[in-house]
């Protein structure tokens, strides 16, 4: 009688175990309880016991292929959906896999083992045939080499999102005013695209650190290029003649349906296509594979500011990044404010560690002699004892609202400092406000692109794909932000904002590290802990 006692209070303690660690991700920077719209989702209880495979069923380099046929299509930690979701594929992309399913169970298809580690279902999200028409349709995959992992674009104007080619008539049926717009791009089109030097125009080395100046001019690139395509013009196989792929999209329709939804002005989009269409009007083709026509799209090329890399050049904490358009350098040997130059926003500047007050007004010494008033600057400074972790930490992230900047260290050695936007509301309640939460957290998902909502990023409109996106606690991440160039001044409802350059460069820094042809991957057993994140005033 004891001894059944005690094997059931064992089972109900496990079961409670296995209940406290399911854990649930949010898309905003605030806490939030609503799922995800793409990549991982909800984890739930583990399966229990571990598959013995054969050789055949052990994924190898060169072997068979399974493909995403969905959005998402999640990887698992075990052969069942009941086990931990550790990371996810993307619409059209590729895994090597095993040559046989290790099990069937809930998965029709059979649950394949794939590289470097988990199962994927080849079911509803996933597929062996790798002649699928999503597979072969959605075959542009994001440039992991690139601060902007796509082309992007926002919406200058209210557009419909087309499931397939419209014809010129149904055009003007869906879009408003269509004839005056259409006149106005013809007659702007030079000045509506026109582009600026942006992020993928800044020279990196192979860590993602920046090296030399960006040009001083953008590329020449052809429309096809800006807006995701290949350099065909031509109208894909897969919408000539009617729209040949499934829908993969959230937004649910009909097959005959000539639109999904309208996107709002201001939304920022991926693009993975483009061709003429109709009255040779050219469209793009987003990543769920929708088309929008490109004459209500601007460009997006993303901010070319980044941080510094702390090996080369000399630099020491303090560091400063200056956050006004222009400030003043100042001579202060008379206690005198004797202006003596001007430096550019978001110039780094090798600080000495000293201050003087005159006034109300402090001001910082710069490595040459000159003074910059302290409000001016985002300032990243060592402090006088770093946290206990930093002593057995083989790397974390320091955050600091206050100097709106973030420094990554390798244990107690600084390797990389830059300028960021925090939550507005700074040291406020971020149960309450638009702040940023404190204390220290680890990285718990990432996600080369996912989808943010308009609460959290700071904007009354859809963002779909925001780049190198790291959450860290509830829905509190590091990411990147095409939609500004504030880095250095409190912006955001929650989350760290940072330059694209910066935002790649940390994400490729940080555990987990992304596997090969995964499109997201979640800190767990088999991929390895999430990097430290210290966050404090």
């Amino acid at each position: 009688m004891v001894r059944g006692t005690i094997l059931q209070v064992r089972r109900l303690a496990l079961a409670l175990s296995l209940a406290g660690a399911a854990l649930s991700i949010g898309i905003g920077c605030k806490n939030n309880s609503d799922p995800p719209k793409e990549g991982i989702v909800a984890l739930s209880q583990s399966a229990e016991v571990a598959p013995v495979l054969d050789p055949a069923m052990e994924p190898k380099e060169g072997g068979p292929k399974l493909g995403a046929v969905e959005m998402a299509a999640p990887i698992f930690e075990k052969p069942d959906k009941r086990s931990t979701k550790i990371g996810y594929l993307r619409a059209g992309g590729l895994v090597t896999r095993g040559e046989k399913p290790v099990a069937f169970d809930d998965c029709q298809g059979g649950y394949y083992k794939v590289l470097p580690a988990g199962y994927v279902c080849a079911s509803v999200e996933a597929t062996t045939n790798v002649k699928h028409p999503i597979l072969r349709a959605l075959t542009k995959r994001p440039d992991l080499s690139k601060p902007m992992p796509y082309p992007y674009a926002f919406v200058r104007a209210i557009a419909p999102n087309y499931y397939r080619v419209p014809t010129k008539k149904e055009q003007f049926e869906k879009e408003m005013s269509l004839d005056r717009h259409l006149r106005s791009y013809k007659k702007l089109k030079d000045q509506w695209d026109a582009i600026a030097v942006g992020a993928n125009d800044v020279p990196l080395d192979e860590v993602g650190n920046a090296v030399g100046d960006p040009p001083k001019e953008p590329p020449d690139l052809s429309d096809n290029t800006l807006f995701g395509g290949n350099g065909d013009d031509a109208i894909p196989w897969f919408f000539n003649g009617g729209r040949k792929i499934p829908n993969i999209s959230t937004f649910k329709v009909p097959e005959y349906a000539v639109i999904t939804n309208r996107v709002a002005r201001k939304a920022g989009l991926a693009l993975i296509g483009t061709f003429l269409g109709p009255n040779d009007r050219r469209f793009a083709m987003t990543t769920d594979a929708r088309l929008v026509p490109t004459s209500k799209l601007k460009p997006a090329r993303g901010s070319t500011f980044h941080g510094v890399d702390m090996s080369k050049g000399g630099w020491e904490l303090p560091i400063a990044f200056v956050r006004e358009e222009t400030t003043t350098k100042y001579d202060l040997t008379r206690l005198a404010r004797d202006k003596v130059g001007e430096i550019s926003y978001h110039t780094p500047v090798q600080l000495t560690g000293k201050s003087k007050k005159l006034g109300d007004d402090r001001y910082v010494e710069a490595k040459d002699g000159t003074w910059i008033l302290d409000k001016h600057l985002a300032i990243a400074v060592k402090p006088s004892e770093l946290p206990k972790f930093a002593a057995t930490t083989k790397k974390w992230i320091d955050i600091s609202i206050l100097g709106q900047t973030l420094i990554l260290y390798e244990g107690t050695k600084p390797i990389y400092v830059t300028a960021v936007a925090t939550g507005r509301d700074g040291l406020g309640d971020p149960k309450k406000t638009f702040s940023t939460v404190r204390g220290t957290f680890k990285i718990r998902d990432k996600h080369v692109t996912t989808t943010m909502d308009a609460h959290e990023v700071d904007n009354k409109f859809e963002l779909r794909d925001v780049p190198w996106v790291q959450y860290f606690e509830a829905g509190y991440a590091i990411h990147a932000a095409l939609w500004h160039d504030d880095f250095g001044r409190p912006r955001s409802h929650g989350c760290i904002n940072l330059s694209p350059i910066d935002a790649r460069r940390v994400f490729m820094w940080t555990d987990p590290p992304l596997p090969t042809d995964w499109h997201g991957v979640n800190a767990s057993e088999p991929t390895g802990e999430g990097t430290v994140v210290n966050i404090h005033p």
